[in-house]
């Protein structure tokens, strides 16, 4: 100091200068460089109206640096490790920042994406069922914080844990989402002090959330928000199932309990007396979100009869009819005493062009089925390549979601009042083999099931609706776990949109009767497939009943329009664990499943998987000349 405050100038300027060129050459060697602009790839922002918030790093808790018009183009620098946060520029308007990757379509003929390593754990963690826990440690950017806010942490989190060091400071997140990795270390490039939580806040763990103007979905939907926001929680119901939170616009709002995790002081949380909780809103029917993929729905959807309620409890079982023997079927289901059967139904074989339907297999399915007083239900999947100009393939939905609305409005009115008396509206919606070319977002599919629901309704309101059946899972590349795509399925007005809830509770090598509990209490032993709910019959089945009932649609019936038990002793691959069931033990756990589904009170028709396929992996689970078979007719027509 008392060199540059001498009274020579030349020195004083040479210091400056030195100390400046120090100060660029240290922030250069900090910075990541910039990835060069040959990786570089195109979008476009899919919004229909308004415009995308930029952030300063891959989360909705950083700040916002700028925003981007719907349809507006943009270069893509930077891809997250899972995939689900872009880094983007338009040079045209001076923004760069990170967006929302649902936002955006990626020009598919551009190179692949450099990934950021390691940012995963930010805004949803990279999870998998078969993936064993690991920790990694990244440099990431830091949140900015609201006024009044300590640091947060930016993915949702059940316990948080932090280590101080001289220059970094690490905090483990635990994230709370079956089939995740126990937990990521996240390290901040600056010394800072533990993380710490001044107040209690919520952390959202879907994809996509809603949150409402009050504790119930029966309130108007006020805003989304996306995994990983932090909202602090400013009450509690008295049930416990919603939390009322502060929104960034000042605002108070309403998440379900089951929707977020907790941490920081959450014993200072409030409950709220009656007085605290917003007046119930005028019986109505909900508002439907428009989805970034389609148009809004319009009137005919709102004005949609209410739902039946899925009836009673009876036997069904998926047959293999198309271009195949319908009379055999019906006098093996006529000889097993069962009342229903499900045929999938591949929209794309069925509408090769716009209005051109060759309705003749659905027509000889019908008349075959009533006269063998069998009910039927077609599963709906696939779809022309006509619908899907710029996605390809034909594994997902249409571009636009109304054709296939109108193609499943068409078939219930051909067929009303005839044996098919179900429609499910897609299948495995939750696997991105099965919603090929779309987010696998719960709100997406909503979409698509309300406008059908409306279609099909108003072509023949007698007609059950059946969502399309999650399969279980855990969080993978390929997959969103089954039970919390169904939170996010109510969350978008499930209630209100379905006669039916689909789902398929797969046994693996499990029997029926046990649950994940069982097995990690010691109770239960197996030799694979064990480790996650996902894995057991029971365990899907209770759990996926309890979403409704936390939604306040318990008094609906469950549909499991795929469930059963193969056994071979020369399995596909995949399928090994097959080879330790033996043809017995197939029927004792068909049957027995059966009972239990008979006895819940919450399931309506369930469907085994299968009757009668006898090619590929398929053939391991079909029941004819089987055991199985002759078990299954005795426990019916007993």
């Amino acid at each position: 100091m008392s060199l540059i405050a001498a009274p020579h100038n030349k020195l004083r300027a040479a210091l400056l200068s030195a100390l400046a060129s120090l100060l660029i050459l240290v922030v250069a060697v900090a910075l990541p460089l910039r990835p060069a602009h040959a990786q570089e790839s195109r979008g476009t922002v899919i919004l229909t109206s308004g415009r995308l918030n930029v952030r300063g790093g891959p989360s909705a808790t950083f700040a916002v640096v700028g925003k981007l018009p719907a349809g507006g183009v943009v270069s893509i620098l930077e891809r997250s490790a899972a995939g689900d946060w872009l880094r983007v520029a338009a040079a045209d308007l001076g923004v760069e920042g990170w967006v929302a990757a649902s936002f955006i379509e990626v020009d598919s003929a551009a190179p692949a994406l450099p990934a950021l390593p390691g940012m995963g754990g930010l805004a949803g963690v990279a999870r998998s069922a078969a993936t064993p826990a690991a920790t990694s440690a990244v440099a990431l950017p830091t949140p900015t914080p609201r006024a009044n806010e300590s640091t947060r942490v930016t993915a949702p989190a059940a316990t948080l844990a932090a280590t101080t060091g001289t220059s970094a400071s690490t905090a483990t997140i635990a994230s709370p989402a079956a089939g995740a990795p126990a937990a990521v270390a996240v390290t901040s490039a600056s010394a800072a002090a533990p993380v710490t939580l001044d107040e209690p806040t919520a952390y959202v763990v879907p994809a996509a959330m809603n949150v409402r103007g009050g504790p119930g979905i029966n309130y108007a939907r006020m805003s989304g928000v996306t995994q990983g926001t932090a909202l602090p929680i400013t009450g509690v119901t008295a049930g416990g199932d919603w939390y009322r939170v502060d929104l960034p616009t000042g605002q108070a709002g309403w998440v379900a309990a089951a929707l977020v995790t907790t941490a920081g002081p959450v014993e200072r949380i409030a409950t709220l007396a009656d007085a605290d909780i917003p007046a119930p809103p005028v019986a109505e029917v909900e508002a439907v979100a428009a989805s970034a993929s389609a148009p809004a729905v319009g009137a005919a959807v709102a004005s949609a009869p209410l739902p039946l309620g899925g009836g009673n409890f009876a036997y069904g079982l998926t047959a293999n009819m198309w271009q195949g023997d319908k009379a055999g079927v019906a006098g093996l289901l006529n000889d097993l005493g069962a009342t229903w059967v499900k045929q999938q139904v591949r929209w794309e074989y069925v509408e090769t062009a716009p209005g051109a339907v060759n309705w003749q297999e659905m027509d000889a399915i019908v008349n075959q089925m009533n006269g063998a007083a069998v009910n039927v239900a077609f599963s709906v999947v696939t779809s022309p390549a006509w619908t899907r100009p710029t996605k390809g393939g034909t594994n997902g939905p249409p571009e636009d979601f109304q054709t296939y609305a109108n193609f499943v409005g068409a078939m219930a009115g051909r067929y009303c009042g005839q044996s098919l008396k179900a429609i499910e509206v897609w299948n495995e919606q939750n696997l991105r083999r099965e919603w090929e070319g779309f987010d696998l977002n719960p709100a997406l599919y909503m979409d698509l099931l309300k406008r059908a629901y409306a279609s099909i309704k108003a072509a023949c309101p007698s007609m059950v609706v059946i969502s399309g059946a999650t399969t279980p899972a855990g969080y993978s590349d390929v997959a969103f776990d089954d039970i919390d795509y169904l939170r996010g399925m109510y969350e978008n007005g499930l209630a209100r949109y379905s006669d039916a809830v689909g789902i398929h509770p797969s046994g693996f090598a499990n029997p029926p009767s046990v649950r994940m509990r069982d097995w990690e209490s010691g109770a239960y032993t197996a030799l694979s497939h064990a480790n996650h709910r996902s894995f057991y019959f029971l365990s899907t089945l209770e759990e996926s009943h309890a979403v409704m009932a936390q939604y306040g649609d318990g008094a609906k019936k469950l549909w499991p329009t795929e469930f059963g038990w193969g056994s071979s002793l020369s399995p596909d691959p995949g399928y090994e664990y097959q080879a330790r069931i033996s043809e017995q033990q197939q029927a004792d756990w068909i049957t027995e499943a059966f009972r239990i589904m008979g006895g819940t009170g919450y399931v309506g028709v369930a469907f085994l998987w299968n009757l009668n396929y006898d090619f590929g992996e398929m053939r391991t689970f079909s029941i004819v000349g089987r055991p199985a078979y002759d078990a299954l007719k005795a426990q019916i027509r007993q």
